[in-house]
């Protein structure tokens, strides 16, 4: 059994709470983002889908959405539901809150934090169920991510040949030296000849020289020589957020939940439709200061 639950809905948090208490077996919940680009449904994503197949016989799951609009934008269910599992351990109540929790007749059994891939989460929480119901097998553990094979030593760079013995100089290996050395020999040779390439009763064609050395003012420069544009610096999370750097994390969050819920559309659906779209950046700058404080307390 696969269901899913959407920021959105003003009962989402209810809802969270009823599944979670009628649960009988194995219940794994989690939250996902799933924005407008996004077309694949909540359910069909990894490793939801392949816990699904493998195991839906025995797990139930219960997915939370967060579709990024600004109606659920200051909605924590997931926090909400930690909070209540783990009331004296806000340590743990924030792994339930962000990562994957399973839960066995209303209770928690156990919390798999999130990794860098759906493959790498599915190995863990396999690990994680075999421990609850004996008809899931463990995973196999050469495949646990981080064990890897020893590689074999890398090989010697090929060389480029033997450096020359005729004596003569060496001509630099990057193209742009190479030509400006050509026409730096070729104006010392001229000028022992005692000819003006440029002037029309020489041999050379009039104007010859000029045009080479616009060409080799004009031309493009080697890789490397042109300067690149600096990216804007991030803004603080904790100045974005108004709070002091190294605020415990519950009264971070609380913080966090009184600002956003300044932004809510209720509170601007009387201002002008500039006002609208200023509020929708604020309340996305709050958000990305909070996915910010999150990721360095992981």
């Amino acid at each position: 059994m696969q269901a899913v639950l959407y920021f959105s809905d003003k009962q989402v948090r209810e809802k969270l709470f009823a599944f979670v208490d009628a649960a009988q077996g194995p219940l794994l919940v989690a939250g996902v983002r799933h924005g407008a680009a996004m077309t694949r449904a909540p359910q069909a994503r990894e490793p939801f889908a392949a816990l699904d197949d493998l195991f839906g016989h025995v797990l139930a799951q219960v997915i939370v959405a967060d579709e990024g609009t600004t109606e659920g934008m200051w909605r924590d269910p997931l926090g909400d539901l930690g909070d209540r599992l783990y009331p004296e351990d806000k340590k743990r109540a924030y792994a339930a809150a962000t990562g994957y929790v399973l839960l066995e007749g209303g209770k928690p059994r156990a919390v798999v934090r999130k990794h860098a891939s759906p493959a790498e989460d599915l190995w863990f929480l396999q690990e994680a169920l075999s421990r609850l119901s004996s008809s899931i097998p463990a995973p196999d553990p050469e495949k646990r991510p981080g064990h890897r094979r020893p590689e074999p030593a890398p090989k010697a760079p090929p060389r480029y040949g033997p450096a020359s013995d005729s004596g003569a100089p060496e001509e630099p290996a990057d193209p742009w030296r190479r030509s400006s050395a050509r026409e730096e020999a070729s104006a010392r040779s001229g000028s022992a000849r005692g000819r003006d390439p440029g002037a029309s009763g020489s041999g050379g064609r009039p104007g010859a020289s000029r045009a080479r050395a616009w060409q080799a003012d004009e031309a493009t420069p080697p890789r490397g020589s042109r300067a690149v544009a600096a990216e804007p610096e991030p803004k603080d999370p904790w100045t974005v957020l108004g709070i002091e750097r190294g605020t415990p994390r519950d009264e971070a969050r609380k913080a966090f939940r009184a600002l956003i819920a300044q932004y809510h559309p209720d509170k601007v659906a009387h201002l002008a439709p500039e006002f609208h779209a200023l509020a929708e950046r604020r309340t996305r700058e709050i958000l990305d200061a909070w996915e910010a404080l999150e990721r360095d307390a992981d």
